[in-house]
């Protein structure tokens, strides 16, 4: 056994369609979980998809047995935290704990998954909380300029098109708790994938995991499948205004047709970081705010990919109104600039060097583990893509880079801004 690889520290257990993960790491006195179930918005008839987002808010707000004040108080006095979230095809949890709490923990993670009783009082409350968020939302230029991208780059039946917050909002008034009842009935184990990492007993955790959850009903055994996107790219222009904004924020970007699982997604996104990852070094870092001063913000990343999705090609920025149109102008031309002269064996050379120091980074923390045990199940990878991922980082060539980047209608690119227009 090679101690030097990642993976042959970790023990994995599979059942039914569920993974889990189990690592000990060097952190003391402290374990971390993260995992999801299959059952999301867009596993939902399309404007259904709030009855997801208010059910994550109520799976700890009272079950068959406990009320929330007794679900909360029984993790609070023990110092550990548990959370639920919602995504386009799973519910999303994550929590902490001492070493000794761990079986309290997952008990409640699956008491709450399992027999969530979703009270009267609390719907009303968590609708109301809800729709206190969306209003504000509805003057948040980053949110704004999002949702209005992705209704140009994609068609209505996709998954990745966005309702717009009205929508949101009305759809939320429509939900009830029956239908978070019914929802529910799609939470259980087949789609498990949970990753426990920290000051643990590996395999007496992923005993004791699979014991608890073998107690939920099998729910949801497997996602269905994506469509296509079949929107042409038409280079459209959406401005949002909304009222006394001191910035503009700004998204250009187009559908492409890729997935995770194409071979050409890791050069895809080596290219997206190379252009506007993180750090000072990427090409629109290093021109649009530090040569020119126009922003405090701009990056480019990958969007939309969840679940085995075709997804799109995406810069975002953000601007002062008065120097709107120059900063586009600009940010512009440097996605042009980069694509004809920026892909080079040097910046190719400099990002894997980056992206191997953060994913080493990452590794060596337990949550950073714990995440990336989670995607390397919900992505159905085998284990051992923790440590071929950065040989596969490493092996990415210039010729790749070009052919993922013919892949982006550069002469095609949709604009989605929102805030206060001067001009």
């Amino acid at each position: 056994m090679n101690m030097n690889r990642i993976a042959d520290r970790i023990l994995e257990k599979q059942f039914d369609g569920a993974r889990i993960f189990a690592a000990r790491t060097g952190v003391k006195d402290l374990v971390y979980i993260e995992g999801s179930v299959h059952g999301g918005w867009n596993m939902l008839p399309r404007r259904q998809g709030e009855l997801s987002v208010l059910a994550a808010e109520l799976l700890d707000a009272g079950t068959k047995g406990k009320s929330k004040d007794q679900i909360r108080e029984s993790l609070a006095s023990r110092g550990a935290s548990l959370s639920f979230s919602s995504g386009d095809e799973r519910t999303y949890f994550r929590g902490s704990c001492l070493p000794e709490d761990i079986s309290r923990l997952i008990s409640v993670l699956v008491e709450c998954l399992g027999e969530a009783s979703f009270p009267l009082g609390e719907v009303k409350t968590a609708k109301n909380r809800i729709h206190g968020e969306l209003v504000e939302e509805r003057n948040d230029t980053r949110v704004q300029a999002a949702i209005a991208l992705s209704r140009l780059m994609y068609d209505p039946k996709h998954h990745n098109y966005e309702e717009t917050t009205n929508e949101r909002i009305a759809d939320l008034k429509k939900t009830e708790r029956p239908g978070l009842i019914a929802f529910k009935k799609m939470l259980g184990y087949g789609g498990l994938v949970l990753a426990i990492v920290g000051d643990i007993d590996a395999e007496a955790a992923l005993i004791l995991a699979e014991k608890a959850f073998k107690k939920l009903p099998g729910g949801t055994k497997e996602a269905p499948s994506k469509t296509p996107n079949t929107r042409a790219q038409e280079g459209q222009i959406t401005l949002v205004p909304i009222t006394d904004k001191a910035n503009i924020d700004v998204f250009i970007g187009a559908s492409i047709p890729l997935t995770y699982n194409d071979p050409l997604y890791l050069p895809f996104i080596l290219l997206t970081e190379m252009l506007g990852g993180r750090g000072f070094t990427s090409h629109l870092m290093a021109t649009v705010r530090e040569r020119d001063g126009l922003t405090y913000g701009v990056n480019s990343r990958p969007t939309g990919f969840t679940g085995g999705a075709d997804g799109a090609f995406q810069v975002w920025a953000t601007f002062s109104p008065a120097k709107y149109d120059e900063s586009v102008a600009v940010l512009r031309k440097e996605i042009d600039f980069f694509f004809k002269n920026g892909i080079t064996e040097m910046a190719l050379a400099a990002r894997k060097e980056e992206m191997t120091g953060l994913y080493a980074v990452g590794l060596s923390t337990s949550r950073g583990l714990a995440a990336t045990l989670h995607q390397i199940g919900r992505r159905h990878r085998d284990l051992s893509y923790i440590d071929d991922y950065l040989t596969l980082l490493q092996a990415v060539t210039l010729d790749e880079l070009h052919k993922a980047a013919s892949l982006i209608p550069l002469k095609n690119l949709s604009l989605a801004a929102a805030g206060t227009f001067t001009g």
